[in-house]
């Protein structure tokens, strides 16, 4: 981010320069090719969890029928097309390659670039968030695909979404810290091997051991994404569904620990299962020309079996069932 023919200072902003303004733009343009189902319904699903938690494997099984549909924006991605690029047109070795790490390379060690995504990490989230904001301008079904430890850009994302008119579901995906650190050594150790046996590519990513623990130091023994996760979705009045799932060891089960919607805009959060027992009893009793109890702010009001105009704020709309996954 400091190379002065990449980027310049101006007002104490940093602006990006025609040239590298141009690679961004050819990255994200290569993004939307790598996602041609994408479709513009002003729908977001925001991903949370601790490092290698688990969150897009979660994703692709538990929302494979609308994935397709939505952009994946991940400032992962941008990092892996951003270090493929640099290696490609040598600024790799004479820009973001460190002198120590030279240095090292050259008593014996070895070092693949994924290895210090740490150093483009700052212009990979620029791209993501450039992408996100017109996403948003053009009403994109989108994936933000984040750790989301931070209250206040928790709460930010949430602002945008809803001025931009977007419903919201919110997915947070849960591990234990010792099997995050697990997976974060298991992974890196892979890949690594692999390029190494290869003789090419990207390597492994090694997430720092105190981010990793940082994220786990949250209010009442519980992760910071899971803490964050659970208020955005609370408080943002355009969330219609909040899940939680938990993997307590390699290997066991994940686990749906929570499963939430809220029918109504504004409304308070409630347990998904409920809801659709209740929704199929109202549907049945409606069906018999009965009246509703609990929905009916009247007595004897009854939901119209054809024609007519239903009461407001009786039954949620068929489009707003389907947001919260319950048709």
């Amino acid at each position: 981010m400091k190379n002065p023919a990449w980027f310049v200072e101006r007002d104490g902003r940093l602006e990006i320069r025609a040239g590298r303004r141009a690679l961004h733009r050819q990255l994200r343009e290569e993004m939307r090719e790598e996602n041609p189902g994408v479709k513009a319904e002003r729908r977001a699903i925001i991903l949370a969890g601790p490092p290698l938690a688990g969150k897009g494997t979660t994703l692709r099984q538990e929302r494979a029928d609308v994935l397709p549909s939505y952009l994946v924006i991940d400032a992962d991605d941008f990092k892996k097309k951003l270090l493929t690029e640099a290696m490609r047109d040598g600024t790799y070795e004479s820009v973001i390659k460190p002198q120590a790490i030279k240095d090292l390379e050259a008593g014996g060690e070895q070092f693949f670039p994924l290895e210090l995504a740490s150093l483009v990490h700052e212009e990979s989230s620029m791209l993501a968030a450039s992408m996100r904001d017109q996403a948003l301008r053009d009403g994109t079904n989108i994936v933000i695909d984040t750790v989301l430890s931070s209250p206040e850009k928790a709460a930010d994302i949430g602002r945008r979404l809803e001025r931009a008119g977007y419903d919201v579901e919110v997915i947070d995906v849960e591990v234990p810290y010792a099997l995050s650190e697990e997976r974060i050594a298991s992974r890196w150790r892979g890949d690594y091997l692999d390029a190494l046996d290869k003789g090419e590519g990207l390597g492994g990513r090694w997430v720092p051991a105190e981010f990793a623990r940082e994220v786990f130091n949250g209010p009442d023994g519980k992760s910071r994404p899971e803490a964050v996760a659970q208020g955005l979705a609370e408080s943002a009045p355009n969330v219609v569904r909040f899940s939680r799932y938990r993997t307590e060891r390699e290997g066991a089960p994940r686990v749906l620990e929570v499963d939430k919607v809220r029918v109504k805009p504004g409304g308070p959060l409630v347990d998904r299962q409920a809801t659709l027992l209740s929704s199929a009893v109202q549907a049945s009793r409606a069906t018999k020309g009965r009246s509703v109890p609990g929905l009916a702010p009247s007595a004897g009001r009854r939901i119209p079996l054809s024609g007519g105009k239903r009461p407001p704020n009786e039954v949620p709309s068929g489009s707003r069932l389907r947001l919260c996954g319950m048709v």
